[in-house]
């Protein structure tokens, strides 16, 4: 466990992440040295009590976070899906975000419990498609469509949240603490039908890897979302004899995937041949479809985190009350976490 120092200084690194401030930068701005500030990140030094007030006006956030906080601020068993030119300073940024969520809502809720579990991948007995059907077991899908992913996924004990990450090029980002549960930011910019394999992607990261995603694993958590979402004997019984697109219109909006996600299963399960598949893609590509999905799917929105707030609310605790415990100022903790999403 974290001593108060280290905790401090978790929180304090972590905030300057999230606004997108360096050491040099925030040093300047509070007179004090980029080295002091370093130290004082890792929990090896102190800082008076003007400092802080200086820090902490700085980073938009009450004096009293630093005076509160207990828990490790530390980022664990962070995954993201990234485009192929996202900075790592953008990284580290919405890493930052993802360990201020876990830590505001385990102060603001205390502590929460999955049903999921790891899988163990040690050595390759278990294919990313067989452990995408254990999981299904375990949270007894069957082999149906999935109706509604995120609500599936918050019914695990999994926190859910929509977030503005299209200025930093990622479409999400996923966290599984060994003391907590899984948090997965989902991009708001993502389209709905590509939310749903984005969800089932940071999933299968979370149930199968360790550290942060290589290429392998990425692949790895592609092909447990392809099965999680539209297991591939489901998909090779139902696929249209005539091959159509309005047929596999159908069939999409049936599994709740993109058209891209769908022609890549018909190759995947032997419904297309390479020939087939490479037409269809470029189908997609010259038509505008892989951009713009035709007949898209409606967009679901997280609600457990929320509902759980303005259940608080109902009973009595003040705006000003959970905004303290989540170590935010009333504004900010209300655009955060109460603003409805569409």
């Amino acid at each position: 466990m974290a001593s108060k120092a280290e905790a401090r200084g978790e929180l304090l690194a972590a905030l300057r992440l999230s606004r997108g401030l360096t050491q040099v930068e925030l040093a300047t701005a509070v007179g004090i040295s980029q080295a002091t500030l370093s130290k004082v990140e890792s929990g090896e030094a102190r800082l008076d009590l003007e400092t802080w007030r200086n820090v902490a006006k700085e980073l938009l956030v009450p004096l009293s976070a630093f005076r509160a906080v207990q828990s490790s601020t530390a980022p664990a068993r962070i995954f993201h899906r990234k485009q192929r030119t996202t900075p790592k300073s953008a990284v580290n940024k919405v890493a930052a975000e993802l360990s201020l969520v876990r830590l505001r809502v385990r102060d603001l809720m205390g502590d929460q419990t999955t049903t999921l579990r790891r899988h163990d991948r040690e050595g390759g007995f278990n294919t990313p498609q067989e452990i995408a059907r254990d999981v299904r077991d375990e949270l007894g899908l069957g082999r149906g469509p999935l109706d509604d992913l995120v609500a599936i996924l918050e019914d695990a004990g999994v926190l859910v949240l929509r977030w503005p990450l299209g200025n930093i090029q990622v479409d999400a980002i996923a966290s599984w603490q060994d003391d907590n549960v899984p948090v997965i930011l989902i991009g708001e910019h993502v389209p709905a039908d590509r939310q749903r394999f984005t969800m089932a992607h940071e999933l299968g990261h979370a149930v199968m890897h360790d550290d942060e995603a290589e290429r392998e694993q990425e692949a790895e958590a592609d092909a447990f979302a392809a099965e999680f979402l539209a297991p591939g004997s489901e998909i090779a019984k139902e696929w249209p004899a005539d091959g159509s697109l309005d047929s596999l219109l159908l069939l999409k909006k049936r599994w709740g995937i993109s058209l891209s996600a769908l022609i890549r299963r018909g190759k995947d399960t032997g419904r297309l041949t390479e020939q087939e598949y490479r037409h269809w893609s470029i189908q997609l590509s010259t038509t505008g479809m892989h951009r713009r999905e035709p007949d898209p799917t409606e967009r679901e929105n997280p609600t457990a985190l929320t509902t759980a707030i303005r259940k608080s609310l109902d009973e009595g605790a003040s705006l000003e009350e959970l905004a303290s415990s989540a170590h935010m100022y009333p504004r900010e903790f209300q655009l955060t976490f109460l603003e409805e999403t569409s």
